[in-house]
């Protein structure tokens, strides 16, 4: 009945426009004073508690590194080496946005921010060049879903803070299948580019070639220095976090000299703003999952699970099906604040290894920042590109059909994102 009641009064809110956290956090205060069981002065101790964990102080930083590399004009010079370096592939900037966005994913760990990142200086490039607004803007939508998967990842940081799993292993795990999907992507774009008739660019030089790398080699070993200082034990992830923030403003002032007092400004401002929509999120979800997790949900879901199938292959199938829906209507950290205390018991009673199903769960959610009618990393790339989502219809399904097939192949052969935490967790 409670359980009836908390989920009615979620969907009724949002399909009333109220944005997802105030939607969890009303639904859940509404649903505690109803029963009369729980003294009101509980919820403000479990809102800030959701917070109290020491691995989500990597969230605003990693926030910070993105905004930093935007502001100072850092990504521009990475975009540009890009360009001189698959560029004259066919597909030309698309390809360049792709292989882009890649990079990105690996220093800032939020798809919105990559996206809006790279689409600020691909889309109009690439739409005055009279590549299809709508191929476009779909295609940088479905790159948006590469920084939930590559390292560092913002959502892999919550599943670890939920799970008590090792962000290091939970970041290794997306390695192989970023490049998988980014590679496929690049594939799809190339079939794609021979239909609409998009030219690629001209060859550069080899010393045009040279002079871009020179210019964004600094930027291009941050990923390096993230995952490589995790592993060697240099830092935490969450150090990792303030040592990439550093980084990115020590390279914008002192390297480049990019980076203006006014532009630092705005870079902090946008990254309390974002922040704090993220601590929102995470907070009300903590409510709403406590409310679940009280009404033992994660229990139920076992139960229902265990008794609709014996068979690990029919539940990953569910799972991943159920995440897809969850993700039309749920952003992806208030899903996963939510959903992963719920399912995390399903793929311990089936035996799964927690780090595979985490990558199962991470990635399935990440599909959800490109499915309408929610989806973050759409609405940021149509935003920029002033197109209509409508306009990106018709290019969605093949890059969506190509994510959500790694995935599963992910699911089928752990290895892809075990082998590497598994090798790292052997040292």
């Amino acid at each position: 009945m409670t359980l009836g009641v908390l989920f009615l009064l979620f969907a009724g809110l949002i399909f009333t426009g109220v944005p997802v956290a105030f939607a969890m956090g009303v639904s859940a205060v509404l649903v505690i004073a109803w029963q009369g069981q729980v003294p009101l002065f509980l919820l403000p101790q479990k809102f800030f508690g959701g917070l109290n964990t020491f691995a989500l102080l990597a969230v605003p930083f990693f926030i910070l590194t993105g905004e930093i590399m935007d502001a100072g004009g850092v990504s521009n010079r990475l975009v540009v080496f890009v360009a001189r370096l698959v560029g004259h592939i066919r597909g030309g900037l698309a390809q360049v946005s792709i292989v882009a966005m890649m990079i990105m994913s690996g220093i800032s760990g939020s798809g919105a921010a990559d996206t809006s990142a790279v689409g600020g200086v691909m889309l109009p490039q690439m739409i005055s060049r009279g590549y299809h607004r709508g191929f476009s803007t779909a295609l940088l939508a479905c790159a948006g879903a590469l920084g939930p998967i590559i390292p560092p990842s913002i959502t892999m940081i919550v599943y670890g803070s939920i799970t008590g799993l090792s962000i290091a292993a939970l970041f290794l795990s997306g390695i192989v299948p970023g490049i998988i999907i980014g590679l496929g992507m690049m594939l799809v774009t190339y079939l794609y580019a021979g239909r609409l008739g998009i030219q690629p660019e001209v060859r550069p030089t080899a010393v045009e070639l040279w002079r871009s790398f020179r210019e964004a080699v600094l930027a291009l070993i941050l990923p390096v220095v993230i995952i490589g200082g995790i592993l060697t034990g240099v830092f935490t992830a969450t150090e990792a976090g303030i040592v990439a923030a550093l980084y990115s403003l020590v390279l914008s002032v002192t390297i480049y000299h990019s980076l203006s007092w006014r532009a630092l400004g705005q870079a902090l401002f946008n990254t309390a703003v974002t922040s704090s929509m993220v601590m929102l999120v995470v907070s009300a979800s903590t409510i709403f999952g406590w409310i679940l997790t009280r009404e033992q949900f994660p229990r139920l879901m076992v139960r229902i699970m265990t008794g609709i199938t014996t068979s690990r292959s029919l539940v990953v199938l569910l799972v991943m099906l159920l995440l897809l829906a969850i993700g039309c209507v749920v952003d992806i950290l208030p899903a996963a604040v939510v959903f992963v205390p719920v399912l995390a018991p399903v793929g311990q009673a089936y035996g799964f290894d927690p780090i595979h199903f985490a990558a199962i769960v991470v990635f399935t959610l990440a599909v959800g920042g490109i499915t309408p009618p929610v989806g973050t990393f759409l609405f940021v790339a149509c935003g920029i590109a002033k197109v209509p989502m409508a306009e990106t219809f018709r290019f969605l399904p093949a890059y969506l059909a190509l994510i959500v097939g790694i995935i599963a192949l992910v699911a089928f052969f752990p290895p892809l994102a075990t082998f590497l935490p598994h090798y790292y967790m052997a040292r």
